[in-house]
């Protein structure tokens, strides 16, 4: 199910044919069913124009899998695929890592952890000096955990990063487990490299596969696969091409405006 507080986001799931849940006393409210399409879009898409609202989808798509993989393709290339760097940046690295003298997993680990640290913390202070503390508490952590040899700098880089992409998915609950399941595929690439990965990912994408949400099927419109045509996809298409509900909602009304939506543009003769 979507949680939200936004009436606009409501009210367009509404309209599209799903079921919106308000329950007294509660400043959220539930829409169902979600499919995963939905926890990576943000209301704001509709309200642009759909070359913007895509490239912003197409940026936000690579965010969550940078958010998910990255930290794990770092430990997996560094432990058992470090002919895949080139030569110069491998030597690089190494010579970073000299220093250091833990594993690359203990270092991702320290780092990654104590970045979870600073986002809760900034959230829990006060909201004037919240932010400050947590950029002043990041680079003070950072450049005292390279100082010291703790890590090498090529790991401060990708946890930035993964932080940083992780803050563009809308959802809070779909980011959420994604934090989660970015410690899981952290462990199985120590373990088995690339070949731990793609077990998670196999894993992962067979139980999204199976499952349902209120009897729509979680990865819909993509499998089982519906006409884009006739349903909403991750791309959305122009305005005037929005006519239809999407169909694996198996709405009574299949139609949200009428074919012609622009009757002023497009006069009949």
């Amino acid at each position: 199910m979507i949680s939200t507080e936004r009436p606009d986001k409501a009210s367009t799931h509404l309209l599209e044919g799903r079921v919106v849940v308000i329950v007294n006393g509660s400043p959220y409210v539930l829409i169902l069913p979600g499919v995963f399409i939905d926890f990576l879009s943000s209301p704001e898409d509709l309200n642009l124009k759909h070359q913007y609202s895509n490239l912003l989808k197409i940026i936000r798509g690579l965010a969550t899998v940078i958010t998910l993989l990255l930290p794990g393709i770092y430990v997996a290339i560094m432990t058992f695929h470090a002919e895949l760097v080139p030569t110069e940046l491998l030597f690089t690295i190494a010579a970073a890592r000299n220093s250091v003298p833990f594993p690359v997993i203990f270092e991702i680990l320290i780092m990654e952890v104590a970045f979870e640290l600073i986002r809760e913390a900034g959230l829990r202070i006060p909201t004037p000096i919240g932010p400050t503390i947590g950029i002043i508490g990041a680079l003070v952590l950072g450049e005292a955990a390279v100082s010291a040899n703790l890590v090498n700098p090529a790991v401060i880089i990708i946890v930035a990063l993964t932080g940083l992409c992780s803050f563009a998915i809308p959802d809070f609950s779909l980011n959420f487990s994604f934090r989660i399941y970015k410690f899981l595929y952290i462990f199985l690439a120590f373990i088995a490299g690339f070949l731990g990965i793609a077990i998670g990912l196999f894993s992962q994408v067979a139980i999204l596969v199976n499952f349902k949400s209120f009897g729509v099927p979680y990865l819909s419109p993509y499998t089982p696969f519906v006409n884009f045509k006739k349903s909403i996809s991750y791309l959305i298409p122009p305005i005037w091409k929005r006519e239809r509900r999407s169909d694996f909602l198996n709405t009574v009304r299949p139609k949200e405006q009428a074919d012609i939506s622009q009757k002023w543009k497009f006069r009949k003769e």
